[in-house]
């Protein structure tokens, strides 16, 4: 159970999969505990509100289909995606979304300076700057290295010797390219997760929205894509998956908790210190409320501390609503695999059978929670 403004307790049900330590705390409080507002997260609350999929089917949308992208501004240290368009891009498909259900989370979650900065060091345009750098520092380190102790033989043989060094500096680069390329393929808790407030939101309009990475020009430009995605068939079909898989909740969670157990997010609180209080009852204190005449030396005795709680996203609940959760945490990540094609191509997709792509459902069936090979 996390904690939050001195002691103030969110319990895991209220909770929402959502929060984000880039979100000001402010909001962020009010968005987990207000059973009513956009961080209550329940399966029941989406199926029983008629009006959370108002965006009806519309000629030319389909599950899948890209509806806008917007390419930010520039590096990371510029004002980012121009979300200002967003509204008249959407509208042109018929889809009408108020600015503020997409506009404040993602600023939150994805204009910061601190997120920007980890996008762009995470790259692909700095991966082009960093592989001829590696390959430089490695073969320097490898020649200075051996050349020390085999001087002496090395003088018949300098030319081998330096292509030996050079092939085993390719194959440390190769090998760092390798593994950065495979942490790429996996969901980053610091920009695909960062979206699940947004789609949290955008899903109710039948919209996804998703963040990648491309290179233009030896540079790297970050794209923010929209796709159109009603998760209701989604939503039902994998519930009806679980609940046939998973009689007894324990089985379930044990799958989830192997499964998803290594994704966290840190919810940042600040508590008052008690020291406060001492002060305040103090002879040093004003008798008056208002008479320490802003004085820097007593606001300066306001004491806070900063704490990081790490939160765990494991779903818990009913078949609904773990179902539900599960499409929202990993949306942000289709999203970008669908954006880059990288989802393997198929005639046999359930609810994308326009798009020749798996599902939401199926890739969480398939390449998360591998149910095809599970016994419930």
């Amino acid at each position: 159970m996390a904690h939050c403004n001195g002691g103030e307790s969110i319990s895991s049900a209220r909770s929402s999969v959502t929060s984000l330590e880039a979100v000001e705390e402010a909001d962020l409080i009010h968005w987990i505990n207000d059973p009513n507002g956009l961080g209550s997260i329940s399966g029941s609350n989406i199926i029983n509100d008629p009006e959370c999929y108002s965006s009806s089917e519309r000629p030319g949308l389909y599950n899948g289909r890209t509806l806008l992208v917007l390419a930010s501004g520039g590096p990371w240290w510029t004002r980012g995606f121009d979300l200002e368009s967003c509204e008249e891009g959407l509208s042109t498909f018929g889809i009408q979304i108020p600015p503020e259900v997409y506009k404040l989370p993602i600023q939150a979650t994805l204009m910061s300076s601190e997120v920007r900065r980890y996008m762009y060091f995470s790259s692909s345009g700095f991966l082009m700057l960093l592989t001829p750098m590696f390959y430089v520092a490695t073969w320097c380190c490898l020649y200075s290295t051996f050349h020390v102790y085999l001087s002496q033989y090395l003088k018949s043989f300098f030319w081998a010797f330096c292509l030996l060094v050079s092939v085993v500096a390719v194959l440390l680069t190769t090998a760092l390219l390798l593994i950065l390329n495979w942490q790429h393929k996996k969901i980053n808790a610091n920009t695909d997760l960062r979206l699940m407030w947004t789609n949290e939101n955008l899903v109710k309009h039948n919209v996804l929205v998703g963040v990648m990475d491309a290179t233009k020009c030896c540079s790297s430009v970050l794209h923010l894509c929209f796709i159109y995605f009603n998760i209701r068939g989604c939503e039902r079909r994998l519930a009806s998956l679980l609940e046939s898989r998973f009689h007894a909740g324990s089985g379930l969670q044990s799958l989830l908790r192997q499964k998803l157990g290594h994704l966290c997010i840190v919810i940042e609180s600040t508590q008052v210190s008690p020291l406060n209080e001492v002060l305040a009852g103090s002879e040093e204190a004003p008798l008056l409320p208002g008479n320490d005449g802003g004085s820097p030396s007593h606001s300066s005795r306001q004491i806070k501390h900063v704490f990081n709680t790490l939160t765990s996203l494991v779903p818990e609940g009913t078949s609904e609503e773990i179902a539900y959760q599960l499409l929202l945490i990993y949306s942000g990540y289709y999203v970008k695999l669908l954006a880059m094609n990288q989802l393997p191509h198929t005639m046999a997709s359930i609810h994308t059978g326009d798009a020749h792509v798996p599902c939401l459902c199926q890739y969480i069936e398939t390449s998360i929670l591998k149910l095809s090979g599970c016994e419930s």
